[in-house]
Formats: structure tokens, sequence, C-alpha cells
């Protein structure tokens, strides 16, 4: 999910003559997903982006989301770039087949 600045912080923004640190492609082009109303038998998908220890993390993460909601299947991927938002096709694969998405950025 992508939050929008206030008008008020907007505003300061500019009169500080910074940037909003909001790319408004992606402002126009996601949105939330509704809410699950649980995970039990539900479907994972875990995004991960290449930093040292982002997959130890989610694999851990993923671990524990099994064993209590025991998951019908999971899908492990990562993104190329950890700078970078996830290329279309993996966001596509994750949202064909996944009821919802955990990502991680950990160094």
């Amino acid at each position: 999910m992508v939050s929008i600045p206030s008008p008020d912080i907007r505003s300061k923004l500019r009169q500080l003559d910074i940037l909003e640190p909001i790319d408004p492609e992606v402002r126009s082009k996601w949105h939330t997903a509704p809410r699950l109303s649980g995970l039990h038998g539900k479907v994972g998908g875990f995004l991960a982006n290449r930093k040292a220890n982002a997959d130890i993390l989610l694999l851990n993460v993923k671990e524990l989301l099994d064993k209590r909601f025991e998951l019908q299947d999971s899908m492990v991927i990562s993104k190329f770039i950890y700078s970078r938002p996830a290329a279309d096709d993996i966001v596509d694969a994750l949202a064909a087949r996944c009821d919802f998405v955990v990502t991680a950025i950990a160094d």
C-alpha cells in the first residue's frame, strides 16, 4: 500500500524544496487488497529483496505461519534488485496464486 502525504505535509515539503518520496506511477497503479477473514488454509506468498538476511527472516515467518495456520501452499520468491519494486511478472504470479503476501527487507 502506498500512503499519500496529507496536504499539510505536502505543503511543508514544497516549502522546504523537498520532493515527495512517492513515485506517482506507483500511487496510481497499486491499491490495498481486501482484508482476509483469516489465514487458515490459505496460500501464502513470501517476497524477499535479496538483502543478506531477508531470506532467513521470510523462511522463519513462513514456517511460523504454516504451523499456526496450516497454510495450503506457499510461494517463496526474491525480487531482482532490493531497491526496486518487484517486476510485473513476479507481482502477477503472486497475485494469481497467493491469498496474501509477506515481504521482508532485512539486512
